[in-house]
């Protein structure tokens, strides 16, 4: 698709949402959007971007070495970097999930609220290496039907 097409289709969203036109479908993307840069935001270690010396989290394996009491250090870690990096979302509330003893991975739950007034909920999940997957809470809730 030419940079052309990719604009003028922008555009064409931008006007159909001023007009009230599929405010849903353009909700729906923002939402994606901001789960993605979640997703991005979670897995940079800080100190990595010079030039956003705090941008990421903290190493994620000094987390794991001082569970329990760190979940909610980190919890609070998660919060004031989305607060800061990502504008879209506001109200955010960040809880940490008991672990439990058989997979002993760490969990977050993440509630905000888009500009526009819609909620958004994500289940985050921290493997021991210290990958973070966020997933859409609906997503998170259908998947953990499947894996039964």
């Amino acid at each position: 698709m030419a940079l052309f097409d990719i604009l003028a289709s922008e555009r064409t969203q931008l006007h159909q949402f001023q007009q009230g036109e599929n405010k849903g479908q353009l909700s729906s993307r923002e939402k994606r959007s901001v789960q993605k840069h979640l997703n991005t935001l979670l897995n940079a270690r800080r100190g990595v971007l010079k030039h956003l010396n705090d941008y990421g989290l903290p190493d994620v394996q000094d987390i794991y070495e001082a569970l329990p009491y760190s979940q909610h250090t980190l919890a609070n870690e998660v919060k004031q970097l989305i607060l800061k990096y990502e504008p879209r979302i506001k109200n955010v509330i960040v809880t940490p999930i008991d672990i439990k003893d058989e997979n002993c991975v760490i969990r977050l739950d993440i509630k905000a609220f888009l500009a526009t007034g819609q909620s958004m909920r994500f289940n985050t999940r921290f493997a021991t290496g210290g990958k973070a997957n966020v997933n859409n809470a609906q997503d998170s809730q259908h998947s953990h039907l499947r894996d039964r």
